[in-house]
């Protein structure tokens, strides 16, 4: 099983159908969607991030985790998503979930082939290959891993800004 995961420093830094949300105590918040296998797929994607990122009070981060989440889940529809159903006969699938820890936002998007994701450096004027690249640039760090007998997860981390220190009366 190969697990491949890519990191980076940086200096600084609603009504949906088919989501899921959990939030207990000491869970993190985290949601999740169905991405749907139409036109409407990256659509659905940059306005499921969008409003979950606002739910969560993390308005700084939204452009580049709309980006990262509309990249991962292009990349999921395009090459990762099967034609044919999954061996226990049940339609193949594609998730996107989100989930807020202490300092980062993950972004994960499931989907039922367990091709793995290639950073490819594109040509110069090519319009393919610039999915991940993008992904790399705007991320801490990305990676993938197989996610049961079928199929794999691929996630990117986003770094939050720190929280503003309280002011004591």
């Amino acid at each position: 099983m190969e697990n491949r995961t890519h990191q980076r420093q940086h200096s600084g830094a609603s009504g949906h159908s088919g989501i899921v949300s959990h939030l207990a105590l000491a869970a993190p918040p985290f949601a999740a969607h169905r991405i749907s296998t139409d036109t409407r797929c990256l659509r659905d994607a940059r306005k499921f991030t969008s409003d979950v990122v606002r739910r969560w009070n993390l308005y700084p981060v939204r452009e580049d985790a709309v980006q990262i989440a509309s990249e991962l889940v292009a990349n999921a529809v395009r090459h990762g998503r099967r034609r044919t159903p999954l061996p226990d006969g049940s339609p193949p699938v594609v998730w996107l979930a989100l989930t807020r820890r202490p300092h980062s936002l993950l972004c994960v998007v499931y989907d039922p082939s367990q091709r793995r994701p290639r950073l490819t450096p594109p040509a110069p004027l090519a319009e393919d290959h610039r999915g991940l690249p993008i992904v790399e640039a705007l991320s801490e760090g990305w990676g993938w891993k197989p996610s049961g007998a079928t199929g794999k997860a691929v996630w990117a981390r986003l770094a939050l800004p720190p929280a503003p220190a309280r002011r004591r009366p």
